[in-house]
């Protein structure tokens, strides 16, 4: 079957593939080993059908347990197929733009500035370090083809992202370039989703303010900071409780060399 970078699928707009991507020791990340995702409620029979055709066998689902209640995957109870809830903490709820700890769409800060979400993602990595040591460790030892989402699969799904790609080596520039294209792939969503309250340029909404943008300085925060406080995504992984053995069966599923 073909691999995609981005697959073609109908209900589902930023779903991605991990692999084609150079690591600094000569290797390339294989495709059909980690889709990125966003979340799958109510999607297509085609799109549950060409994930399942893919390879895709273990789903994890990154949301809170509000968000899991309220809107429940698509690939719960399928045959053939592992569906695994792994929040950030069984208390994680929605964090809304404005700092609110409940459901509800995001809404800007009340200063009215603009942010990114860097020091967000270093909170998640820090306070959720069990988190990433468990789902990091089910990713590497699982068999076969892994999908993991949150709701719009850019921010929890976009952190572990990072954390994979650069355990194996991946650099900075293509770890940005994956996490910056989530605020293309997500314009269809955003547009249903509307934001009146976001500035306008060239009479559309601003997608690359705040919570919506996935700017390229938000992913090149936790490169620095984890490079400067444990010595890069491996030292970081390290300190969580990863062993040596998960990170080397993590390598050993996720790279090949270059044909």
């Amino acid at each position: 079957m073909v691999k995609y970078k981005r697959l073609p699928l109908e209900t589902m707009v930023n779903t991605r593939d991990l692999g084609g991507y150079a690591t600094q020791d000569g290797k390339i990340t294989k495709y059909g080993v980690f889709l990125r995702t966003d979340c799958p409620i109510n999607i297509s029979e085609h799109d549950k059908q060409y994930i399942i055709d893919y390879g895709i066998t273990l789903s994890i689902d990154l949301r809170g347990v509000d968000e899991v209640e309220t809107t429940p995957s698509s690939f719960v109870n399928v045959p053939g197929h592992t569906y695994r809830h792994m929040p950030i903490s069984e208390e994680h709820r929605i964090i809304r733009g404005d700092g609110a700890k409940q459901p509800g769409p995001p809404q800007p800060p009340k200063d009215g500035k603009n942010f990114d979400m860097g020091d967000s993602y270093i909170g998640i990595l820090e306070e959720g370090k069990e988190w990433a040591r468990k789902v990091i460790t089910l990713c590497a030892e699982w068999e076969g083809g892994v999908m993991f989402h949150c709701f719009i699969g850019k921010d929890r799904a976009g952190t572990i992202a990072g954390l994979l790609l650069g355990a194996v080596g991946v650099g900075m520039t293509d770890i940005m370039m994956d996490y910056s294209a989530s605020m293309s792939c997500l314009r269809p969503k955003y547009d249903k989703m509307g934001a009146s309250f976001l500035p306008q340029k060239r009479g559309r909404p601003d997608y690359s303010w705040g919570f919506f943008g996935s700017v390229p300085e938000s992913m090149e925060a936790v490169w620095y900071y984890l490079q400067e406080k444990y010595g890069g995504y491996t030292g970081y992984l390290k300190a969580c409780g990863v062993t040596d053995e998960t990170l080397q069966k993590l390598r050993d599923k996720f790279l090949e060399d270059p044909v």
